[in-house]
Protein backbone atom coordinates (compact mmCIF):
# COMPACT_ATOMS: atom_id res chain seq x y z
CA UNK A 1 0.00 0.00 0.00
CA UNK A 2 3.06 2.37 0.89
CA UNK A 3 4.67 1.65 -2.28
CA UNK A 4 0.92 2.17 -4.50
CA UNK A 5 0.47 5.54 -2.36
CA UNK A 6 4.75 6.90 -3.27
CA UNK A 7 3.71 5.85 -6.68
CA UNK A 8 0.40 7.80 -7.21
CA UNK A 9 2.25 10.89 -5.29
CA UNK A 10 5.12 10.96 -7.19
CA UNK A 11 3.40 10.78 -10.45
CA UNK A 12 0.90 13.99 -9.42
CA UNK A 13 3.89 15.60 -8.78
CA UNK A 14 5.59 14.82 -12.00
CA UNK A 15 2.19 15.65 -13.58
CA UNK A 16 2.01 19.12 -12.40
CA UNK A 17 5.27 19.94 -12.84
CA UNK A 18 4.46 19.17 -16.59
CA UNK A 19 1.10 20.94 -16.80
CA UNK A 20 3.00 24.19 -15.06
CA UNK A 21 5.69 23.81 -18.04
CA UNK A 22 3.34 23.43 -21.11
CA UNK A 23 1.11 25.97 -19.78
CA UNK A 24 3.65 28.92 -19.93
CA UNK A 25 3.09 31.28 -22.68
CA UNK A 26 5.37 32.73 -25.01
CA UNK A 27 7.61 36.16 -24.11
CA UNK A 28 6.08 38.92 -25.23
CA UNK A 29 9.31 40.71 -25.92
CA UNK A 30 12.77 39.20 -27.25
CA UNK A 31 16.01 40.58 -26.55
CA UNK A 32 17.61 41.80 -29.84
CA UNK A 33 14.37 41.37 -31.55
CA UNK A 34 11.87 44.14 -32.70
CA UNK A 35 8.11 42.98 -31.16
CA UNK A 36 5.64 44.00 -33.82
CA UNK A 37 1.99 43.99 -33.97
CA UNK A 38 -0.63 43.31 -37.40
CA UNK A 39 -0.39 46.66 -38.10
CA UNK A 40 3.55 47.60 -37.71
CA UNK A 41 3.90 44.15 -40.48
CA UNK A 42 2.16 45.91 -42.50
CA UNK A 43 4.65 49.20 -42.57
CA UNK A 44 7.50 46.57 -42.59
CA UNK A 45 6.29 45.07 -45.43
CA UNK A 46 6.15 48.71 -47.20
CA UNK A 47 9.18 50.04 -45.74
CA UNK A 48 11.70 47.36 -46.02
CA UNK A 49 10.75 45.21 -49.36
CA UNK A 50 13.45 43.10 -48.78
CA UNK A 51 11.75 41.78 -45.71
CA UNK A 52 12.24 37.66 -44.84
CA UNK A 53 8.78 36.24 -43.32
CA UNK A 54 9.26 33.25 -41.53
CA UNK A 55 6.02 31.46 -40.64
CA UNK A 56 7.20 29.17 -37.68
CA UNK A 57 4.17 26.67 -37.39
CA UNK A 58 3.21 23.05 -38.57
CA UNK A 59 2.94 22.70 -42.10
CA UNK A 60 -1.17 22.06 -41.74
CA UNK A 61 -1.55 25.51 -40.11
CA UNK A 62 0.61 26.76 -42.89
CA UNK A 63 -1.30 25.41 -45.33
CA UNK A 64 -4.16 26.49 -43.72
CA UNK A 65 -3.52 30.23 -44.09
CA UNK A 66 -0.47 32.20 -43.55
CA UNK A 67 0.57 35.61 -44.62
CA UNK A 68 1.16 36.68 -47.74
CA UNK A 69 5.12 35.86 -48.90
CA UNK A 70 5.36 33.86 -45.79
CA UNK A 71 8.04 30.94 -46.10
CA UNK A 72 7.27 27.97 -43.86
CA UNK A 73 10.66 27.00 -41.00
CA UNK A 74 9.33 25.02 -38.29
CA UNK A 75 11.32 26.64 -34.95
CA UNK A 76 12.53 22.82 -34.56
CA UNK A 77 14.48 23.18 -38.16
CA UNK A 78 15.71 26.50 -37.35
CA UNK A 79 19.57 26.25 -37.83
CA UNK A 80 22.59 28.04 -39.34
CA UNK A 81 22.03 26.18 -42.28
CA UNK A 82 18.07 26.91 -43.07
CA UNK A 83 18.45 30.43 -41.51
CA UNK A 84 21.51 31.52 -44.19
CA UNK A 85 18.72 29.60 -47.10
CA UNK A 86 16.22 31.86 -46.53
CA UNK A 87 18.19 35.20 -45.26
CA UNK A 88 20.85 36.42 -47.73
CA UNK A 89 22.60 38.78 -44.95
CA UNK A 90 22.43 38.09 -41.37
CA UNK A 91 21.45 42.17 -41.74
CA UNK A 92 18.57 41.33 -43.84
CA UNK A 93 15.16 41.87 -42.03
CA UNK A 94 13.28 39.01 -41.08
CA UNK A 95 10.14 38.31 -39.53
CA UNK A 96 9.08 35.63 -37.14
CA UNK A 97 5.42 34.26 -36.28
CA UNK A 98 3.14 31.41 -35.26
CA UNK A 99 0.31 30.99 -33.88
CA UNK A 100 0.63 33.32 -30.89
CA UNK A 101 1.59 33.33 -27.37
CA UNK A 102 -0.09 29.95 -26.54
CA UNK A 103 1.69 28.15 -29.74
CA UNK A 104 5.82 29.66 -28.34
CA UNK A 105 7.30 28.25 -32.05
CA UNK A 106 8.16 31.98 -33.17
CA UNK A 107 9.79 33.19 -29.93
CA UNK A 108 12.19 29.90 -30.03
CA UNK A 109 13.05 30.52 -33.59
CA UNK A 110 13.62 34.05 -32.97
CA UNK A 111 15.61 33.21 -29.74
CA UNK A 112 17.64 31.23 -31.98
CA UNK A 113 17.94 33.78 -34.92
CA UNK A 114 19.56 36.52 -32.54
CA UNK A 115 21.24 34.09 -30.93
CA UNK A 116 23.30 33.20 -34.48
CA UNK A 117 24.10 36.80 -34.91
CA UNK A 118 20.90 38.28 -37.29
CA UNK A 119 20.64 41.90 -36.10
CA UNK A 120 17.28 43.10 -38.10
CA UNK A 121 15.22 40.45 -36.40
CA UNK A 122 11.16 40.99 -35.90
CA UNK A 123 9.38 38.92 -33.33
CA UNK A 124 5.16 38.76 -34.20
CA UNK A 125 4.07 37.36 -30.76
CA UNK A 126 0.67 37.78 -30.89
CA UNK A 127 0.90 35.77 -34.61
CA UNK A 128 -1.75 34.25 -36.62
CA UNK A 129 -4.39 34.52 -33.15
CA UNK A 130 -4.16 38.25 -33.76
CA UNK A 131 -4.02 38.21 -37.53
CA UNK A 132 -7.26 36.54 -37.78
CA UNK A 133 -9.11 38.34 -35.24
CA UNK A 134 -8.58 41.40 -36.79
CA UNK A 135 -9.56 40.27 -39.73
CA UNK A 136 -6.75 40.26 -41.85
CA UNK A 137 -5.87 38.61 -45.15
CA UNK A 138 -4.32 35.29 -45.53
CA UNK A 139 -3.31 32.82 -48.12
CA UNK A 140 -2.86 29.24 -48.97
Amino acid sequence: MFYVRCTFIACSMLLSVISGVMAQDAPMQIMGANTVNAKQIFELITKKPNLVILDNRKEEDFSAGHIEGAIRLIDTDVSPYTLAQQIPAKETPVLFYCNGLKCGRAAKATEKAVQLGYRNVYYYALGMQEWIKEGLPLVN
